[in-house]
């Protein structure tokens, strides 16, 4: 079977079985974040409810981050990623049957994203650090802009469909599709051929492997001062945008129309990945930095005019900025870091990336409460722009260049 040079990738079997897969996953999934905000917002109509309930999915994810990715690198990741998945799957399950049966709890959900956090904490890096081990590195550049195309493309109707599911019926049959996309992913993970997971440099243990990965973390240089900044930008989006976006939407635009300017973040993502497959990327971190200004775009339109155009033009700006981002750190991941240190590398990103998230998913309800939504939004702007100043001007990312072929296009 012979593929485009574009599409060249799929003509690795097992890259074709993840692929899949992953993207199967992602059709429930961009569903799934709406569908939960206004199932909340339906048993108790709080942002500060909201808060609580996405944070609990949030805390275990970035407190497990860490054994996570040293578990990831440590067991086989396939395996890794099909239990995950089958633990996410039931999660989601479990939610959608609470909610259809009108017996769900604010309790119920924040164990249940309890539960489904802990799994992503070992999913997130494991996902990670699979592209390098089923492509030879000539083919990554392309299969990250495979996969974040598909996914994005998916993005763009799931919010859409959630949005009309809600409005017509009950967000518990959009969680019932997610739950089902996990279960299907698993399957197609289970046809994987993969070499023995060897892995001579493992330590006695999984703390010896995380210590390792610290440690390597540290003398790259760049790692901490990248995932330091992505802490402040992640926080203020996760409370400006996940927490009081639906609660801004739900007085404005409704269900509908925040899923339609969401889906046009992933049509950003999608469109914007055929610019990036032509571009050179030299100055990685520094694209990243560019790629994080771009998310306080709908920040702007929630303060000033939170009306179905302008949100999914700022939406669209935005889902460009997390193109770049995701294929700007990847690169930069696969090039400068050994295959058996991925998973933890992405783990200690992944961590001091998330972990300011609860903080802005609980500040933004009392915020809110205190000086009005609008407000917090453009106060989360403002941030969002000193820290790509600070970010911009640093010698540790402006100063690392790729130069090996995974950057040519």
């Amino acid at each position: 079977m012979t593929f485009p040079t574009r599409w060249g990738p799929l003509r690795h079997t097992n890259f074709r079985w993840f692929f899949f897969g992953e993207t199967i996953n992602t059709a429930g999934s961009s569903m799934s974040g709406l569908a939960l905000a206004f199932a909340v917002l339906h048993i108790d109509n709080s942002p500060t409810a909201l808060g609580v309930v996405v944070a609990a999915w949030t805390v275990p994810m970035v407190g497990f981050m860490l054994i996570g990715g040293a578990l990831a690198d440590r067991l086989p990741r396939a395996l890794v990623l099909r239990g995950c998945n089958l633990i996410e799957g039931v999660t989601q399950l479990i939610s959608a049957a609470l909610i259809l049966t009108g017996t769900a709890q604010i309790w119920h959900l924040v164990v249940l994203q309890f539960i489904g956090g802990t799994a992503v904490a070992v999913n997130y890096p494991a996902f990670h650090g699979m592209v390098p081990i089923l492509l030879p590195e000539a083919d990554r550049k392309a299969a990250y802009l495979m996969l974040g195309q598909a996914q994005s493309a998916l993005r763009v109707l799931g919010p859409t469909v959630a949005g009309i599911i809600v409005a017509v019926s009950s967000p518990g049959w959009a969680l019932l599709v997610d739950a089902a996309t996990f279960f299907v992913a698993a399957i197609f993970l289970t046809l994987l051929r993969l070499p023995d997971n060897a892995r001579p440099d493992a330590g006695e243990s999984v703390l010896a492997d995380f210590r390792a990965g610290w440690s390597f973390a540290r003398s790259l240089g760049w790692v901490l001062p990248v995932a330091s900044l992505s802490l402040v930008f992640n926080a203020v989006h996760s409370g400006a945008i996940t927490v009081l976006g639906p609660v801004i939407a739900k007085a404005t635009v409704g269900a509908e129309g925040w899923g339609l300017a969401q889906s046009a973040e992933a049509l950003g993502l999608f469109a914007f990945a055929f610019v990036l497959s032509r571009v050179t990327i030299r100055r990685p971190l520094l694209a990243c930095q560019y790629g994080f200004l771009a998310s306080a775009a709908p920040m702007l339109a929630l303060a000033f005019a939170a009306k179905v155009l302008p949100l999914s033009v700022a939406f669209l700006v935005s889902g460009c900025g997390f193109c770049l981002i995701n294929l700007a750190w990847n690169l930069t991941v696969q090039e400068k870091v050994p295959e058996a240190m991925l998973s933890r590398i992405m783990a200690i990103d992944g961590f001091f990336s998330f972990v300011a998230m609860p903080i802005g998913q609980l500040a933004a309800g009392p915020a809110s409460s205190w000086v009005g939504p609008q407000d917090v939004q453009i106060g989360a702007m403002v941030i969002v722009v000193v820290t790509f100043l600070i970010g911009a001007t640093r010698p540790a990312i402006r100063g690392l260049a790729l130069n090996g072929p995974a950057r040519d296009a």
